[in-house]
């Protein structure tokens, strides 16, 4: 079960701020609004002076966000009701409140537990920016993935006072984090496909590469943002973060996750974050961007590029993916540094079964909603789900796929048993006179999953052991 709480900052005429929270959850369709017009009072001069140490920062941080109680107890509410299953805490900060944004948000802790949240594992902790762009964006089936990997390394970067990066470092450890996801390489090196200039990651991004990872010097010049790319004898082209900006804003269509692995992508905190490149990418339309905040040390990179790719290739939810990642670096490495904007739930894209051999036998399809398509070929429903054989289909469906297949279903089974107990856990707190209408509705929905998986693993002749909750 996925629970999200959308806490929304705002500036009012007079200058002060407001929040509301707003709870969403996958086990119903109404929302719940948790607290609405609660003052906000955010003390940056405070916050500054504490910069330098991340526990104290997001103490205070905390301490001034959840002074009013409205908020605190819309989040500990939040929390208790995704005690189960994951909660997505998703920041929607008024894009004119230049302040507000450079603010160190990954960095908040828990008001109860003084834990930082962004290292809970199954809190995922993201920013949202309003976009103007009207392309649409859909969630598409698992695509074939594939990578762009551009890494700058000027020959001339000592002139500007830059160090020189390891192009084949950098390359080894982006294709070891991809695994068997074929990469086209801009790069300073023997097997890419050019250098890392303006022009050629423009055309490489037009064959819309699903994920791109850029590594790259990023500073301020004359307070403009800049990018250090190249030029095509090698030499510096710094380009600025508005340009590269408009190049993917003229995109047919933009990659669904693109990594900024650049020191101040996401700004340096000094209420210059909405000029950065990442929030940039975010409001030109691209889905997913990975940003830093302050100067990135490469070894942090090193760390996270491999455990953030293993993740996402799990189930394409790049905010998981993320808490997975910060938790991994753990709380002696500067994990705060990562920030995500997102325009999407979560998800780059859907997990959808292959289809099995359509000459008889059974596929499973994607999911339709909530509801799992099986389809029977060369035979009866009735003669596949109740025995083991497929009557009338030449061959069995492949291992692989059938395999596949039933670790998916067994996947959503335990999926659905645990939605269940959170909410046989909360029937139990309240009693069957007192339960919320969606809990309710939580019980029903989860028993029906139960249900369809195990009709899927039945139809796969596979077995799946019975529990007492799995009925009324």
């Amino acid at each position: 079960m996925l629970t999200t709480v959308e806490l929304t900052i705002r500036r009012l005429p007079n200058g002060s701020r407001s929040g509301d929270a707003r709870l969403t959850s996958d086990v119903s369709a109404a929302a719940t609004q948790l607290a609405a017009n609660a003052p906000v009072v955010l003390d940056q001069a405070a916050l500054n002076a504490v910069e330098h140490d991340p526990a104290a920062y997001g103490a205070l941080l905390a301490a001034q966000l959840f002074a009013d109680q409205r908020l605190r107890h819309a989040w500990l509410k939040a929390r208790a009701f995704a005690a189960t299953g994951d909660l997505q805490l998703r920041l929607n900060l008024d894009a004119s409140d230049a302040m507000l944004h450079a603010l160190r948000w990954e960095t908040l802790r828990d008001p109860e537990t003084d834990q930082p949240v962004a290292l809970y594992e199954r809190v995922r902790l993201v920013r949202t920016l309003d976009s103007a762009d009207l392309t649409p964006v859909i969630v598409p089936p698992r695509p074939e993935l594939c990578a762009l990997v551009v890494v700058s390394n000027p020959s001339n970067l000592g002139t500007f006072g830059l160090t020189e990066v390891d192009v084949d470092g950098e390359v080894a450890r982006a294709r070891a984090a991809l695994g068997d996801i074929p990469a086209t390489i801009l790069a300073d090196t023997a097997d890419a496909a050019g250098r890392a200039t303006l022009a050629r990651i423009a055309a490489q991004l037009r064959a819309a590469p699903p994920l791109v990872i850029l590594v790259a010097h990023g500073t301020l010049v004359d307070d403009q943002p800049i990018l250090w790319l190249e030029q095509a004898d090698g030499t510096a082209d710094p380009v600025a973060s508005d340009t590269f900006v408009a190049v993917v804003g003229r995109l047919t269509t933009r990659p669904l996750f693109l990594a900024l692995l650049s020191c101040q992508s996401a700004g340096r905190g000094y209420g210059d974050t909405l000029r950065a490149l990442g929030p940039g990418l975010a409001r030109a339309g691209v889905p997913a961007v990975l940003a830093f905040q302050g100067d990135v040390a490469m070894s942090t990179v090193k760390t996270l590029l491999p455990t953030l790719i293993t993740e996402l290739r799990r189930d394409g939810q790049i905010d998981r993916a993320l808490a997975a990642t910060r938790g991994a670096l753990g709380d002696k490495r500067p994990w705060w540094q990562a920030v995500l904007w997102l325009r999407t739930d979560g998800r780059l894209w859907r997990e959808e079964l292959s289809t099995l051999p359509t000459t008889g036998g059974i596929s499973i399809g994607g999911s339709v909603g909530t509801m799992q398509v099986v389809t029977v070929t060369g035979g009866s429903v009735g003669s596949i789900i109740g025995s083991q054989h497929t009557y009338g289909a030449p061959h069995a469906p492949a291992a692989s796929g059938r395999d596949e297949a039933i670790t998916t279903q067994r996947r959503r089974l335990a999926q659905h048993r645990e939605t269940l107990a959170h909410y046989l856990e909360q029937l139990a707190i309240t009693g069957l006179a007192h339960a919320r209408p969606e809990v309710t509705a939580g019980l029903r929905e989860a028993r029906a999953g139960i249900a369809r998986a195990k009709q899927a693993l039945a139809a796969l002749g596979a077995s799946a052991e019975d529990m007492p909750d799995d009925t009324p």
